[in-house]
């Protein structure tokens, strides 16, 4: 019924853009909140708290013409009469005195007068003088950051203190998003601080899939709200608690405190805990002081609750390299540990070509030759298998900056971190699946790893089943290296996207998954060739990558990248498609496609560890779920318009 209704909407779009005589603007009196006030940069901006701007927004599924509304202050100043029409869906951006007042965004109006900065009133009223929406006070926004003042939810009066909140986003001058949808300017509610668990289970063939950022519940189907604003370390712990017969431990970083207490607490209680953990490269500067401490942490695993090596609480732990103890006093002090670390071997080992010496505590692969790779490639793993029941997994590292940001939002329990997402499967099958990876990758099936035996990175082969039953649910999954998990994903958009893709993705280098999605937008494989065939596009590029040349996000942009090679010749789309730069607080760190969506042409979202790249494919260590269900997609919808309306893209009316 949806897919019917999709295709019966683009028809009479298509219809409505050949003749736009039959468009018709609402020139009679409007409804209260047909057009609301949105966002208010009532105290300026960083340049100059004289550069104020006010946003309308209409949440309506047509057009409204403006002409003859005002918006005036009952103090008299601003009285501003407006002209032109707001869009559905769509905004109405006000400056003050220029259009400079907001950098890179174009005005659709420019008033004069001012805003006051405390007891101000404002009124929209139509053109019979109908008031249709106002505001009573300043109930939120910072006049120190220049952070806005936001509306949560359209529907809701603007005299409704709980109805505004402070805006997070950043843009050029302060925090804001003019001309854009804020948390709850499509129309939704959407609490950008409160824990919100609406869909956990622990039956068996459950999955729950948690995000740690706003998702906008408006868009939910009937009883399916998406978790969000979730602490993700509070979920993992929890599932590690209830732990009785084994913990399996993937995890490419890791400094959570209360996380290696969990660990440690339950191999104290006689659980089984197993962990592979990424070597890193100790020389790079970007992770020497952060690969200190998870080796920190790693060694408190290592000798276990009673820091005695050979007792039974210890945590046995394999990397792709050798991992040598940290020396410095001070560090291992703080972390409980003995003032030397010499109850370790205190060898010199070939790692890759360089002879290393320490004290090592953590065995690696060998080569063939009794030598040990070096630690070049990712072990990026971030997965748990707890009593070969349950799998958790996802884009999250387990890591301070990436739940928290920082050591002091942790202390006070701030989620300010990287954008992720969790999801934890209840299936014995695919915890099954899981098990022959980390084998694999550990050398054995038994509690000590054989580090002659082991093989990961490039070395593994494709050796489980790709295809599971949850719950009624076909899941997919797929391990890098050795299962072609970005072919795969390139195999799913080419055979089964019909109607829409949407995705959010930290780095995407892979030519053949773009070339495939630029042939469904507009029917070409070539380079600035093609004609629109309607089939939908949206995605959200980490900003981190959103220039470089490599990246997809250039050629879907209709770009010139600055070099290219032959595994990315820069293929530009001839129709750019509406995808954006994140504007997110930190970093956008999902590997998230959403296939078919709202639809009933088997709506799957793609899931995982994965960068859709040849390191992600073909050297690293890596995991990535197909779940074909419209209910959990249909999460994952919820997720991806909060984060594509905070980059500027512009989302369906409700």
């Amino acid at each position: 019924m949806k897919k019917l209704l999709q295709i019966t909407l683009m028809t009479a779009l298509t219809i409505s853009f050949l003749n736009p005589i039959t468009e018709v603007d609402k020139a009679e009196a409007a409804s209260t909140r047909d057009v609301v006030i949105n966002e208010i940069a009532w105290m300026g901006t960083t340049a100059s708290y004289n550069d104020e701007w006010i946003e309308l927004y209409n949440p309506t599924s047509g057009s409204i013409s403006l002409d003859g509304w005002t918006l005036n202050a009952t103090d008299g100043d601003p009285a501003i009469n407006l002209t032109g029409s707001i869009p559905a869906g769509g905004h109405y951006l006000l400056e003050r005195t220029d259009d400079s007042t907001v950098p890179n965004v174009s005005a659709n109006l420019i008033y004069s007068g001012s805003l006051s900065n405390t007891n101000e009133v404002l009124e929209l009223k139509d053109n019979t003088g109908t008031l249709i929406d106002s505001v009573d006070q300043w109930y939120a926004g910072d006049n120190s950051t220049k952070a806005t003042m936001e509306r949560v939810d359209a529907g809701v009066s603007g005299t409704t203190a709980s109805n505004w909140t402070t805006a997070t986003a950043t843009y050029d001058v302060g925090y804001g998003t003019p001309n854009q949808s804020s948390s709850g300017g499509s129309g939704t509610s959407c609490d950008t601080t409160t824990e919100q668990l609406n869909q956990v289970s622990e039956t068996v063939g459950s999955i729950n899939v948690y995000f740690n950022k706003c998702a906008l519940t408006g868009y939910a189907d009937a009883g399916n709200e998406a978790n969000y604003n979730v602490n993700l370390e509070d979920r993992l712990i929890h599932r590690i608690n209830q732990a009785t017969t084994s913990i399996d431990f993937a995890t490419y970083e890791i400094n959570l405190p209360k996380v290696v207490d969990a660990l440690i607490n339950k191999a104290a209680q006689g659980v089984d805990v197993r962990v592979v953990a990424d070597a890193k490269d100790a020389t790079d500067p970007h992770y020497i002081e952060r690969f200190e401490t998870m080796r920190l942490y790693l060694e408190e695993m290592v000798r276990g609750q009673d820091m005695t090596l050979g007792t039974a609480d210890d945590i046995t732990v394999f990397s792709d390299s050798p991992i040598y103890a940290v020396e410095d006093q001070t560090k291992r002090s703080d972390h409980g540990l003995p003032a030397t670390p010499d109850d370790f071997p205190y060898e010199t080992r070939t790692v890759g070509s360089t002879d290393t010496t320490g004290y090592w505590f953590v065995e690696g692969e060998q080569q063939t030759d009794g030598t040990y790779y070096s630690p070049g490639n990712q072990m990026h793993n971030k997965f748990a298998i707890v009593d070969d029941s349950w799998v958790f997994t996802g884009s999250w590292n387990f890591t301070v900056t990436g739940l928290y940001g920082s050591e002091e939002n942790m202390a006070n329990g701030v989620l300010d971190g990287n954008q992720q997402h969790v999801v934890e499967l209840h299936s014995s099958e695919l915890a099954g699946i899981y098990e022959t990876e980390f084998n694999e990758m550990w050398g054995s099936a038994t509690m000590n790893p054989s580090p002659q035996n082991a093989n990961l990175g490039p070395r593994k082969a494709d050796n489980t089943p790709h295809s599971v039953n949850i719950g009624g649910k076909t899941v997919e999954v797929y391990f890098s290296s050795g299962d072609n998990a970005v072919g795969k994903l390139v195999e799913l958009v080419k055979n089964e996207a019909d109607i829409n893709t949407y995705f959010t993705i930290f780095a995407w280098s892979d030519q053949a998954l773009v070339d495939e999605l630029k042939y469904k937008w507009e029917g070409s494989y070539n380079d600035m060739q093609g004609t629109l065939t309607g089939f939908d596009v949206k995605g959200v590029f980490a900003s981190d990558f959103w220039n470089q040349w490599w990246s997809a996000s250039i050629e879907m942009t209709g770009r010139t990248a600055s070099q290219t090679s032959a595994n990315n010749p820069n293929i530009r789309w001839a129709n750019p498609a509406p995808v954006y730069i994140d504007a997110e607080t930190r970093k956008l760190h999902s590997k998230t496609m959403l296939i078919d969506a709202d639809t009933t042409s088997d709506p799957t979202v793609v899931v995982g560890s994965t960068n859709w790249s040849t390191n992600g494919n073909e050297n690293n260590d890596e995991n990535m779920l197909f779940i074909h269900d419209d209910s959990i997609t249909n999460q994952f919808v919820q997720e991806f318009y909060a984060r594509y309306s905070q980059a500027g893209g512009t989302i369906p009316a409700q």
